[in-house]
């Protein structure tokens, strides 16, 4: 074996990954975890979450609930907001420096020996996916909620055997990849359905649930629906949730939003089809501790509030608006945004339109950063009141508003922390 890595080196080997692209197939990622000698199939118990939306919030309630129930516990997050080692957790923390290095390091090597074969060498997210199969099997992991990375049915993560599957979620995002109809979007999502697996679907558009309804009667996958057989209501200050195993009361989301309510009966759903529940105080307690970067995420600045949220579609937009209006009624809130290539900017800013008449456009430190000019020429006819700025804080002080949101990608949101020392 050659040398080990550091972690800085370990991070740049990865980061050199990124020449290869954005692959979606899956043999030379089966190839890559048989040659690592990954026991990725059925163990530990994966809930495999997919959705455009909730999926990192759902994924964070399932990890969340089953280490408070005392199991060891993983989870995959996909993308990070503020640390690369976010998106690999033992327990309820990142992967640690030296772990990471060490495990890398193998990546790397048996990734090299894949080059000049037939199935070539790792990309990027193949090689972070990996990573945390190492991970889980080193640290003895009992039960891992499992983000999908784009899509579901070509994703890396796509190789496990799950305990259940779980699709958030459907809306439009990344159309160029997954297809232009909700149809052919769900249909994508719900390649993640594996025959007579147990597959908790959110609440989702007419068209995505025909799609996913087809999948799961053609691999004989038992459904618990929400609205149907998952239904979430208010119980006081906090919430019930009835499943076909039974009801729960007095369940409070850690995670703040209009939208979370729902994700929460998702994540319940989930730890139950798949079998997952042995503790249901425990549980509960483990919902309302839970908390994620990103997602209306609040911090007092300055003198004023900013709101850092990765809302990047249509649909998370919307959910924004809806946050934002019921944890600041009557506040003027101001938007700072920045976009990667991929998403539409016009649909996005259009839903963003409705809560201000302000929008500041900056660029996103990452190398798939949309032209900020771009952003702003689409938002002009949407505002009352576009300008360009280099970065958050400059931006923050344009907008001059009590509420400052800064939003349109979760690579943004460390560029925020930096720009306005939160």
């Amino acid at each position: 074996m050659s040398a080990e890595l550091t972690y800085e080196q370990a991070v740049a080997a990865l980061s050199s990954m990124m020449e290869r692209g954005w692959r979606l197939e899956l043999d030379r990622m089966e190839e890559l975890c048989h040659r690592l000698g990954v026991a990725h199939g059925g163990s530990p118990n994966y809930v495999h979450v997919a959705g455009t939306n909730g999926k990192g919030s759902v994924t964070a309630y399932v990890q969340n609930m089953l280490a408070a129930q005392g199991y060891v516990t993983g989870a995959y997050y996909s993308p990070y907001v503020y640390d690369l080692r976010e998106r690999v957790q033992i327990g309820l923390d990142s992967i640690e420096k030296d772990m990471f290095a060490r495990l890398m390091s193998r990546i790397v090597e048996v990734g090299d020996a894949m080059v000049e074969t037939p199935f070539g060498g790792p990309t990027e997210f193949e090689a972070k996916t990996a990573l945390g199969f190492l991970a889980w099997q080193e640290a003895g992991c009992e039960a891992v909620g499992l983000e999908v990375g784009l899509g579901g049915r070509l994703d890396a993560t796509n190789i496990v055997d799950p305990a259940c599957s779980v699709i958030v979620s459907i809306g439009y995002d990344h159309m160029h990849i997954l297809g232009d109809t909700l149809g052919a979007i769900a249909r994508e999502k719900a390649g993640i359905i594996k025959p007579g697996r147990p597959v908790v679907v959110g609440d989702l558009p007419e068209e995505a649930w025909e799609s996913v309804s087809v999948v799961a009667e053609e691999k004989a996958a038992p459904v618990w629906k929400v609205g149907r057989d998952v239904v979430v209501e208010r119980d006081g200050d906090s919430w019930a949730v009835t499943t076909p195993a039974g009801r729960a009361g007095g369940l409070k989301p850690g995670i703040l939003g209009s939208v979370q309510p729902h994700n929460m009966a998702v994540a319940w759903a989930a730890v139950e089809a798949a079998g997952l529940m042995r503790d249901r105080m425990a549980a509960a307690r483990g919902l309302e501790e839970t908390r994620l970067p990103g997602r209306f995420e609040v911090h007092q600045h300055g003198g004023r509030t900013y709101v850092l949220d990765g809302a990047h579609n249509p649909a998370s937009a919307q959910a924004l608006v809806a946050s934002l209006r019921q944890v600041f009624p009557g506040q003027e809130v101001g938007f700072v945004v920045g976009m990667l290539r991929g998403h539409e900017p016009g649909p996005f800013l259009a839903e963003l339109a409705q809560a201000a008449g302000k929008c500041a456009v900056v660029p996103v430190n990452n190398e798939r950063r949309l032209d900020p000019g771009e952003v702003a020429e689409a938002a002009k006819p949407i505002f009352g009141a576009v300008e360009s700025f280099a970065d958050v804080a400059s931006a923050a002080e344009w907008l001059g508003t009590s509420v400052v949101v800064v939003t349109g990608s979760f690579y943004l949101l460390g560029d925020a922390k930096a720009s306005l020392t939160l």
